[in-house]
């Protein structure tokens, strides 16, 4: 996920490296706003800072060798819980089989992901605007490992309850661990090339998703035990993270290595806070949550957008195997694996050129509405028509590549650098909100189907399809207008603009203030933030009174 970052001018998404611009030299300090302008900033003979108080001050100037090492590894950290994700869907028809459960079921094992992250992202996202994290990244795999090794010996045992279990354990860390690695990346690519490292997570993620949708049936079937599928799972979680492990020791070296230089750095550019003024900035620092009230519209804009598409995109995903199995007969769920898993071909590829596209001419609500208008192609292709699958599939493809990275990195840019964790947590929120609740509305849809068909869901799926295309046209008339076609803009332009926007930031932080201290309550916000809880607690009802029951009436 890509926020647009010029060397200079830069739109802060990790905030526990912020960076104090003067005329000509950059200060920087770890975890702090500072209200210290440069002629404050005095010149005294301190130790160098310890490796922790020195954190992550090093990594955006380390050298490529060592960017290249964080890189590969940091990319990883999520493979095992991508992975796991997409076999346990692609794994839909031999699941209900052996555990005895329906689609309603079914969904409530698949929601069991999402349901834990419609809370969880909120808090990583405030946490990281607050405090940062690298080696809770190991925390945080640790529990992927234990749900996926729940979930395995749930299909060895035949237990539904405790693979539910498993699965909101494995949400817990599945969530939050692709936050920590944004984090991550974006600490170290600040400065330059961020939007196609973050085009290559989005192209690594697909990638495992791809694999684990191919391989599970295949797996299963060659060993003549479905469990092994889950294995497989649990044993690339336990690669994950030791890459994570990896990337710690990097990072514990470079930390090291920057004591050193530190003192060096302070000697040479006579712009230092002392280490008592960064305690005393540390201890101001502050989440103020009554500034959620004051995001601007097309935050919230862009929130109901992605409510609506990461729904029906996820929501389809789980069923796609099952879907191609039954729709266009392929007769067996090795074959339907391996048509379903070209959904996620596109992203693998295009993601990385579609951040250097962003990068260099904008258009990111463009971009977003061609994903708009291949799902809606896509839905039609695989409901009402017998053309190959894969075709429909590849579209389907194409509007997943298109759709994320234009939200992800319009959000970097309309909101402060102070709340871009926290915009993004609820961003991840809202994700798993509509996600949960759409996994069981299909459920229940198919089961009061004839012949457990998929004809009211791909009609559900278009509905919300075309619903989130107009809900794009107006967020792009409503931007050109309101924002200077903000979203819209080429890379001189957008660097202009986005530089009076930073400084201004830059200045009431210099000043102790919050970036939003000259911006006023917006009365709509209540209402959307009032819908934000209210979908939020559907989405749990929903979840708590399926798990209970199990199945509905019919």
């Amino acid at each position: 996920m890509s926020f647009e970052k010029d060397e200079k001018t830069a739109v802060d998404y990790d905030h526990h490296k912020e960076t104090l611009v003067t005329s000509d030299k950059t200060l920087e300090i770890n975890d702090t706003h500072s209200d210290h302008g440069p002629d404050s900033a005095s010149v005294s003979e301190t130790k160098p800072l310890t490796s922790e108080e020195a954190g992550d001050a090093a990594l955006a100037n380390s050298p490529w060798q060592y960017k290249l090492v964080a890189l590969v590894t940091a990319l990883l950290f999520p493979l095992g819980a991508h992975f796991s994700q997409s076999a346990l869907s692609a794994m839909k028809s031999p699941i209900k089989t052996n555990l005895g459960i329906n689609n309603t079921q079914y969904g409530v094992i698949s929601s069991s992901v999402s349901i834990i992250n419609t809370v969880f992202p909120i808090a990583g996202g405030i946490f990281v605007d607050m405090f940062g994290s690298i080696w809770g990244t190991l925390a945080i795999n640790t529990v992927v490992i234990i749900g996926s090794l729940l979930t395995a010996i749930a299909a060895k045992y035949n237990s539904f309850g405790l693979m539910v279990a498993g699965r909101v354990i494995f949400g817990v860390g599945s969530g939050l661990i692709v936050t920590m690695q944004e984090s991550i990346l974006s600490k170290w690519f600040r400065t330059q090339h961020l939007s196609i490292a973050i085009g290559l997570q989005l192209s690594i993620s697909r990638l495992a998703t791809f694999l684990g949708t191919l391989v599970a049936n295949p797996i299963a079937e060659r060993t003549g035990d479905w469990v092994w599928a889950f294995w497989l799972s649990f044993i690339i979680c336990v690669f994950s993270i030791l890459m994570n492990l990896v990337y710690a020791l990097v990072v514990r070296h470079l930390r090291r290595k920057a004591i050193k230089e530190n003192k060096k750095a302070i000697a040479a550019s006579g712009l230092a806070l002392s280490k008592q003024e960064i305690q005393k900035v540390k201890r101001r620092k502050a989440f103020h949550w009554r500034s959620v009230l004051k995001f601007p519209i097309f935050f919230w804009h862009i929130l109901l957008i992605e409510f609506i598409f990461a729904a029906v995109w996820s929501s389809f995903q789980t069923i796609s195997t099952e879907f191609v199995n039954l729709h266009f007969g392929k007769g067996s769920n090795i074959l339907a694996g391996y048509t379903a898993s070209a959904s996620q071909s596109v992203p693998i590829v295009a993601t990385p050129i579609l951040g250097i596209i962003m990068d260099m001419f904008g258009l990111r609500i463009s971009i977003l509405l061609i994903s708009a208008i291949f799902l809606i192609l896509s839905t039609c292709l695989l409901a009402w028509t017998y053309v190959n699958a894969t075709v429909g599939m590849v579209f389907y493809s194409i509007s997943l590549a298109f759709g994320p990275i234009g939200m992800i990195t319009s959000i970097g840019m309309i909101l402060p650098s102070d709340y871009i964790g926290t915009g993004l947590g609820m961003y991840k929120s809202s994700n798993n909100i509509g996600t949960t609740i759409l996994d069981i509305i299909v459920g229940v849809v198919q089961d009061h189907t004839a012949n457990q068909a998929y004809t009211g869901v791909m009609i559900l799926f278009l509905v919300l399809s075309c619903i989130g295309l107009f809900l794009i046209a107006g967020l792009w008339l409503s931007q050109y207008f309101f924002l200077g076609n903000l979203l819209e803009m080429g890379r001189t332009k957008r660097i202009l603009t986005m530089k009076k926007r930073n400084d201004k930031e830059i200045e009431l932080n210099r000043q102790g203030l919050d970036s939003y201290a000259d911006t006023p309550r917006k009365k709509l916000n209540y209402i959307f933030l009032g819908i934000f809880i209210v979908c939020l607690i559907v989405a749990w009802v929903l979840f708590f009174v399926y798990a209970a029951s199990g199945k509905i009436s019919a």
